[in-house]
């Protein structure tokens, strides 16, 4: 949601759909951009202008983004600005002005960049000398007074699916231009047409998806002339740009897979390197997939391969917390990701306990083992959990009694690697002294957090 103060200045309609855009779905909305008085220089370019507001960034992962993006075609001549809706609102805010004013000054440093290396753009050799740093980022140039403000309002009258154009133009933008041949495709005409076949009567497709998509209802001639067509345009599109062939597939693949609101994504790839951060985003971005594990884990994966795998970095993050003492953010976080994954909430439970024990927070940890070892009695991996919590803690005896208990319930369901893990376990408690050496290894913390104790200093 945007805030109604910062969308004054727009139209009614345009302001309507700017309040409520749709965060959880890859969409668009392309506005207008109308000022007065432009020299010719920059009123060619203006009226070659395309403006949009996305809810995705098809390029997510690969932080850091720009909070806005801007490339050149060429036939027909477009210079098109993307903003995603969050960088619009950040920015309004950054600078205390509209959303209005925003987008006008976005529209104006295209315009002034542009006019400025008008024949790149008309030759549309732009985007490739921006890609080999011949000339400067659209958005780089400076807008004068008479740009700095102008008429916006929207061109459609509704959000409107991302396409496979915004994709390419994303790619452009961050890794120059890839040959890929969109035009209609007219496959040959052949003497006797076969009744069902629209090649034979001579329709003209879109491709790529249009024209893949028809090939089932294809004569067996036209069927492999398109499947020729299709291998030919994506061998030349992969050898013109390979890597951005590469995020192109990738983008336009994720097109149709569940995806994280407002740049989460961004965000959690670059805090990376601060675990606090990254939890809480983490546990933001969960907040939007109750019971919905498959769709979470699709919209957490990098890249297509990935999707619908729940990653295991989610879980390490609830242990890193621990061992950097921050107990709490470690049980907020296992609580957002049981309630993304229900029937893994004995699992992210005992992770929280292991977590407790790793920060040293000894009391905690034991409440939160019993706690769940009454709830999931049965639950194989809870015990394993608790136990191992247990060694933690130095309690040697208490965490083979978990193991020991685990045991037949992992030969029961025939869980033979549970049940070699256990017998494992159960082996070095007994015959090697326990967990007396990892006692030695951590002393209790109190219950304030490192970054609570740090705060007082």
């Amino acid at each position: 949601m945007i805030d109604e103060g910062l969308l004054s200045g727009l139209p009614n309609g345009t302001r309507t759909l700017l309040a409520s855009p749709p965060l959880t779905d890859p969409r668009l909305l392309e506005l207008a951009a109308r000022w007065e008085g432009l020299p010719p220089a920059q009123a060619w370019v203006a009226d070659a202008l395309r403006l949009f507001v996305v809810t995705w960034d098809p390029l997510e992962w690969l932080a850091p983004r720009p909070e806005a993006i801007a490339t050149a075609n060429a036939w027909p001549l477009e210079l098109v600005v993307y903003v995603p809706v969050w960088s619009l609102t950040d920015i309004a805010r950054r600078k205390h002005t509209t959303a209005a004013e925003v987008l006008a000054g976005l529209g104006g440093s295209a315009i002034t960049t542009a006019a400025a290396y008008e024949d790149a753009v008309m030759t549309g050799r732009y985007a490739e000398l921006v890609a080999h740093g011949e000339v400067p980022d659209l958005l780089s140039g400076e807008p004068g007074p008479a740009l700095t403000r102008a008429a916006i309002a929207a061109v459609s009258a509704e959000w409107e699916d991302i396409g496979l154009g915004a994709v390419t133009d994303f790619v452009q933008q961050a890794f120059g231009p890839v040959d890929f041949d969109r035009s209609l495709v007219e496959l040959t005409t052949v003497g006797v047409p076969l009744p069902g076949c629209p090649a034979c009567v001579g329709h003209r497709f879109r491709f790529p998806a249009d024209l893949a998509d028809s090939q089932d209802r294809m004569c067996r001639a036209h069927h492999k002339e398109a499947d020729t067509v299709i291998r030919q345009r994506i061998v030349r599109a992969k050898a013109s740009n390979p890597a951005g062939w590469r995020m192109m597939a990738d983008a336009s693949a994720r097109l149709s897979l569940p995806h994280l609101p407002d740049g989460l994504a961004t965000k959690l790839k670059a805090a990376e390197n601060d675990l606090m951060l990254r939890a809480r985003l983490l546990a933001e971005a969960a907040a939007g997939f109750a019971s919905r594990r498959d769709d979470f884990a699709s919209a957490l994966a990098e890249d297509r391969d990935q999707a619908g795998r729940f990653p295991g970095w989610p879980v390490s993050v609830i242990r890193d917390l621990g061992r950097a003492g921050e107990g709490a953010e470690a049980i907020r976080l296992s609580e957002a990701l049981a309630d993304v994954d229900p029937a893994r909430r004995a699992f992210f439970g005992g992770q929280a306990a292991l977590a407790l024990a790793e920060a040293g927070l000894a009391g905690d940890a034991r409440v939160k083992i019993a706690e769940h070892v009454e709830r999931w009695p049965d639950d194989i991996q809870n015990r394993v959990l608790a136990g191992d919590a247990l060694v933690l803690l130095g309690d040697a005896d208490a965490a083979l009694a978990q193991y020991q208990a685990a045991l037949p319930l992992a030969q029961q369901a025939r869980d033979y690697r549970a049940t070699r893990e256990l017998a494992e376990k159960i082996f070095r408690l007994t015959h090697s002294g326990g967990a007396q050496p990892a006692v030695q290894r951590r002393q209790p913390r109190s219950k304030t957090s490192r970054s609570q104790r740090k705060g007082k200093r």
